[in-house]
């Protein structure tokens, strides 16, 4: 079920709003309604970890995005809440590690199911890292090690920018996509 309107009748240039009047409007489109348009939006499913005199600490991130190669930089969006944010905004370091179709329960225990603890997470012989010191994990498609160079707050979340210092890649593998709210990957169609 749809909650919007006029969704295949877009404003043609003669009946457009003037620029003055959506600016400075109060009015935004409802919370649900924006969570439901942005679960038709596909996201490939990251885990972002850190590591240094401030601790260990990573999540599950579906909002990871390429801003420029010059510096090569990368936006991470976190909830402000997050415990992860204060460590990643002290260590001022992370990795990317970007899932592939088979690593579901990997990203789940970064999501919190199951209640392991963080250190626990990161027990075991996939774990690697790179110029930063922050965990990466090494049968993810593609790693992406950051200096943390940016914090902006917005809303309810903080989105990270991190210079990319180095990279590893893996095998290339199906991604890991979440796409209606559920997982899923991609299949190549030409």
């Amino acid at each position: 079920m749809h909650t919007h309107t006029d969704i295949g009748r877009p404003a043609t240039l003669a009946n457009k709003p003037a620029a003055g009047d959506v600016e400075g409007a109060s009015v935004y489109v409802a919370a649900e309604e924006f969570r439901e348009a942005l679960s038709k939006i596909a996201s490939t499913v990251s885990i972002v970890a850190t590591d240094g005199p401030y601790g260990l600490a990573g999540f599950t991130c579906s909002a990871v995005c390429a801003v420029t190669d010059d510096p090569p930089t990368v936006m991470i969006c976190v909830n402000r809440k997050s415990a992860a944010k204060a460590v990643i905004k002290a260590n001022g370091v992370l990795c990317v590690s970007s899932l592939g179709a088979d690593q579901v329960e990997l990203s789940q225990m970064f999501a919190g199911v199951g209640r392991v603890p963080m250190h626990d997470r990161f027990e075991g012989a996939h774990w690697g890292v790179l110029t930063t010191g922050s965990p990466y994990y090494t049968r993810s498609r593609v790693a992406l090690d950051c200096r943390v160079a940016d914090i902006r707050e917005v809303g309810t979340h903080s989105l990270i920018l991190g210079e990319v210092l180095s990279t590893a890649h893996s095998a290339d593998e199906e991604p890991l996509i979440y796409h209606r709210r559920a997982y899923a990957t991609v299949r190549n169609i030409a």
